[in-house]
């Protein structure tokens, strides 16, 4: 009996872990936001750290924009790409303004869209994906 009484304490909290990260859609964006320009601030290009926070838009079809990309093979080059991008935005400040903040549905599933102002002249939407309960980074426009 005491064995079925734990279980029950338990389990709302494995069930909580399991789902990923919390908090609202906007929040999770601005939280792996945060994580992202460190990674991407790297001076010497290593770009390690962004990995499983950016979408996989690489060549297999089974995983674009299915799963997340990591630091080896083919997948290290998407970081490479999309760290770049976030670098030149950046342009050597870690500082950035949170602007408007939108969702919209898409055939590869909710897109939630960040308008990011990194400078004066430098306003960028940065779109991420919910891919295996991270919130990762999809696309920069």
């Amino acid at each position: 009996m005491n064995l079925f009484k734990l279980l029950i304490l338990i389990a709302p909290f494995a069930l909580l872990s399991a789902c990923g990260e919390s908090g609202t859609p906007q929040e999770r964006v601005e939280s792996n936001l945060s994580k992202l320009v460190k990674a991407c601030a790297d001076k010497g290009g290593d770009y390690s750290g962004a990995a499983g926070l950016v979408v996989y838009t690489g060549s297999d079809r089974d995983r674009k924009y299915k799963d997340l990309a990591s630091a080896k093979g083919e997948d290290r080059s998407v970081l490479n790409k999309t760290c770049y991008q976030l670098s030149k935005l950046m342009n050597g400040k870690n500082s950035y303004t949170l602007m408007k903040f939108e969702e919209e549905p898409e055939s590869e599933g909710t897109w939630y869209i960040q308008t990011v102002q990194f400078d004066v002249n430098k306003t960028a939407q940065l779109a991420f994906l919910d891919i295996k309960g991270t919130m990762a980074l999809g696309d920069i426009d």
